[in-house]
């Protein structure tokens, strides 16, 4: 075959990067390696770039606030969120997040209902959103009912919503639903692989006298997490109801070198429970119980 004349040859081109996208992957490196600082100097000089396109300078600005966040200015943030709202009312994001952080930032849980039900009304398949609302009627406002239909709605739209399984076994708990909170955190931790999900499962089983089944998370929890107070506590509280005096003893020793005297994690009075058959079996231990941090 006759070889192309020099001139004729296809040539590769290569486009041109987009300075602004090369930015924003820049500052998403910054931000993943918690350098807020420099993340916002790029997400300042980017915002004051007179191209930038409207629905890059909304991105630019969520960003910001949670740059700003990040380096201990909660209420610089939670401003220039509300600045956001008001200059793109049709973004749902902007509203979502003015309602997380008015509830975490301001513990404003009616402010924070308001923005997020806007989201909602925005974009009411919104799982992040749905999950936040449930926060606000849960921990902030005490009211499980419809906290668990905020939970159950963003499940619905994700079902791989982490949060909102972990939400759901939190609230199955405070409501004593103990074999539904089980099913929760079985899926949680099918999820994420957490060992405070393999803790929690020990509890739970515990609190239904399944003494086997709370002995095996117990292990399995501390093999996880060799390090986790709470794991070795409840290791120490499965084998001491399951009258293992040596294993309970090593356990509750463990927990003792681990846990923080100011930060716990603590000891409450149905925990002694527990443990009361290794403080009859181990009288000596009474010293060591005196010393554990409880609440």
């Amino acid at each position: 075959m006759a070889e192309l004349p020099a001139s004729s040859r296809p040539v590769a081109t290569v486009e041109p990067a987009d300075p602004v996208e090369a930015a924003f992957k820049r500052e998403q490196v910054l931000f993943t390696k918690h350098r807020y600082d420099q993340a916002l100097t790029l997400l300042t000089e980017l915002l004051a770039r007179p191209d930038l396109k409207a629905h890059k300078r909304f991105e630019a600005l969520c960003r910001k606030a949670e740059c700003l966040e990040h380096l201990n200015r909660p209420r610089a943030a939670v401003d220039l969120l509300r600045e956001i709202t008001r200059a793109h009312p049709d973004e749902s994001l902007g509203y979502s997040l003015l309602g997380e952080y008015l509830y975490r930032v301001h513990d404003d849980c009616p402010a924070a209902l308001r923005a997020l039900g806007r989201a909602l009304v925005l974009n009411p398949k919104d799982a992040d959103t749905l999950w936040w609302r449930g926060q606000v009627w849960h921990q902030g406002l005490a009211d499980l009912a419809r906290a668990r239909r905020s939970y159950v709605a963003a499940l619905e739209a994700d079902s791989r919503h982490a949060s909102a399984m972990d939400s759901m076994a939190a609230l199955c708990e405070a409501e004593g639903r103990w074999i539904e909170a089980i099913d929760w955190r079985k899926r949680h931790y099918l999820r994420t692989r957490q060992a405070t999900d393999l803790t929690a499962l020990a509890d739970l089983y515990l609190r239904l006298e399944n003494v086997h089944a709370a002995m095996k998370y117990a292990r399995s929890a501390v093999r996880r997490a060799p390090r986790s107070a709470a794991a070795w506590l409840q290791c120490a509280k499965a084998h001491a109801t399951g009258r293992r005096f040596t294993r309970a003893e090593d356990a509750l020793r463990r927990f003792a070198r681990l846990a923080n005297p100011a930060s716990g994690p603590f000891l409450f009075s149905r925990d002694f429970g527990y443990l009361e058959p290794l403080q009859e079996h181990r009288p000596g231990l009474r010293a060591l119980l005196d010393r554990l941090p409880t609440q």
